[in-house]
């Protein structure tokens, strides 16, 4: 069976022997090529492809920034694992603006640096404990700088679909530094009592997964924002579109209700795009539980002759009737309030609207009998024997 496939590229001769022993001592991997500047590390990965890349950050021929970029552009399926001295921040930042996976300093344990190579083959974070504290700190003032684009890009429908392409990419790094946080606590937790390390795990890896949310419905609203887009429709059936959704939500099981419906209505089809139709649904479900508190969140379906509606029925704090509209505007909260414990760029409802509309269907938001609010997506029927 092939290894991992290696390509080092550091410029330092005792460093270089090192790694080399290291990589060559593990029978999962192979190295592919060892070089000592950029523009060598360039030309061995357009040549032999490699899994990982190992790059100094420093070496002569431009730089590990400018190395990572050109790597990346010549062979796409590579992945890319910083090793340097410099643990500043913003040489790490550099780093991993460049494309970076992960980023490691010298000196990390042997055993650490092979399992960095690992996590990194698969695409995952691997940052040293070193520069954990400054890319979280970078997270923080990144995601302050996206919730400003976010009011200003209120008041620039115009621009609006190019400064959210720009807003999604802004938002990368954040996610690459959460992962790799999740990682190094996991691995150098021990010095915390095991209950705290996992809640610090458990609430890293939920923002990273909700962050790679936002990022799609940012990206897949300025798609349908783009002049002359259309979106193909085909028969779904409900139990289909249904599934999809709900797979989204594999720890919500016990408050998350799927529909009780007759396998009649299951098999009924309507059309929409598929992945479309779920990303929309999943928006929906997404703020019922956010807003439910732990009240359950049922999933209704409502079929009709020539409409389908599937309904999101929270038992939240609902929305005033004379608001409700207003939730869909791009960058509207359900909650406006100062003091507000939801977060988010207010993009979801928007998004799914949009989704909805473009599919030949429609998003609606009413009040739910005794508190709450429901959601209720129109989609179009396929003609029964059609």
């Amino acid at each position: 069976m092939a290894g991992i496939r290696i390509l080092i590229a550091e410029d330092e001769e005792v460093v270089q022997r090192a790694l080399v022993e290291l990589v060559s001592s593990d029978p999962e991997m192979e190295i592919v090529a060892v070089v000592d500047d950029a523009e060598q590390a360039i030309e061995a990965a357009r040549r032999e492809r490699p899994d990982v890349a190992l790059v100094d950050v420093k070496m002569p021929g431009g730089g590990g920034p400018h190395a990572a970029r050109e790597i990346l552009r010549a062979s796409s399926s590579t992945r890319v694992l910083a090793l340097s001295a410099y643990e500043d921040r913003r040489t790490v930042l550099e780093m991993l603006r460049a494309g970076v996976v992960g980023y490691l300093v010298k000196g990390t344990p042997a055993t650490e640096i092979l399992g960095a190579i690992r996590r990194t083959m698969r695409g995952e974070g691997a940052l040293s404990v070193e520069v954990t504290a400054d890319v979280i700190h970078e997270l923080a003032e990144a995601l302050d700088r996206s919730e400003q684009l976010a009011t200003q890009l209120h008041d620039l429908d115009r621009t609006k679909s190019e400064l959210i392409q720009i807003l999604s990419h802004e938002l990368f790094t954040p996610i690459t530094a959460i992962q790799g946080f999740a990682v190094t606590v996991a691995e150098r937790g021990h010095e915390l009592p095991p209950e705290d390390v996992r809640a610090m795990v458990e609430g890293v890896q939920r923002a990273s997964q909700r962050l790679r949310r936002l990022v799609g419905n940012l990206g897949a609203a300025a798609r349908l924002d783009r002049e002359g887009v259309e979106v193909t429709t085909r028969p779904v059936r409900v139990g289909e579109l249904l599934e999809r959704a709900l797979a989204s939500f594999p720890s919500d099981t016990e408050r998350l209700r799927a529909p009780a419906a007759e396998e009649a209505v299951l098999t009924r089809r309507l059309w929409a795009d598929l992945d479309l139709a779920a990303q929309a649904l999943v928006v929906g479900i997404e703020n019922a539980l956010g807003f439910g508190g732990e009240s359950p969140v049922q999933v209704r379906v409502l079929p009709g002759d020539a409409a389908i509606r599937i309904a999101v029925v929270d038992r939240g704090p609902g929305v005033p009737e004379g608001r409700r509209e207003a939730v869909f505007d791009a960058f509207a909260q359900l909650d406006a309030s100062t003091t507000r414990e939801h977060e988010g760029l207010g993009i979801g409802l928007y998004l799914a609207r949009r989704i909805m509309r473009a599919q030949g269907g429609d998003l609606e938001l009413g009040g739910t009998p005794g508190g709450g609010a429901t959601l209720v997506y129109t989609f179009t029927a396929l003609r029964e024997g059609a």
